[in-house]
């Protein structure tokens, strides 16, 4: 007996500007663009054209958040649905790819676009809270 996994909740990405970025571009402004992946699922923004060290793009990018596979394992052999998950930091296990989020920002070329810089995000807070705001280093 095979299920498909549940879906829990959408994930809203807001990918609003950055600031200071390292310059990739040895003549002109660089166009940067925003890759970010939620449980292998990647989408991006646009770039922005000359956009240089200092981009906005105010793009929101939306990720469906589905039940582990563990949590789906129980589900079928017990044939009883699982507990909602608590409201504290151990409750967000079952969320299939964990309580992670990758952000990358390239300068966009032809050829092969350049790393400006990346970073790991943690959504425990937003999983647990329902939002959250902040900037995020991309070293």
């Amino acid at each position: 007996m095979s299920s498909a996994p549940r879906e829990i909740g959408t994930l809203i990405v807001v990918v609003l500007k950055a600031n200071h970025l390292p310059n990739k571009r040895h003549i002109g402004k660089q166009d940067p663009y925003c890759l970010v992946v939620v449980n292998g699922e990647k989408k991006r923004t646009k770039a922005i054209k000359r956009g240089g060290q200092h981009p906005e793009w105010d793009e929101e990018l939306r990720f469906t958040l589905l039940e582990d596979d563990d949590d789906l394992l129980t589900r079928t052999v017990s044939g009883t649905p699982p507990p909602l998950p608590p409201k504290d930091n151990q409750g967000w296990k079952r969320i299939r790819g964990g309580n992670t989020m990758k952000i990358a920002c390239y300068a966009d070329d032809p050829r092969e676009p350049d790393l400006i810089g990346d970073a790991e995000v943690d959504l425990t807070e937003v999983l647990t809270k329902g939002e959250t705001d902040g900037s995020f280093i991309l070293p």
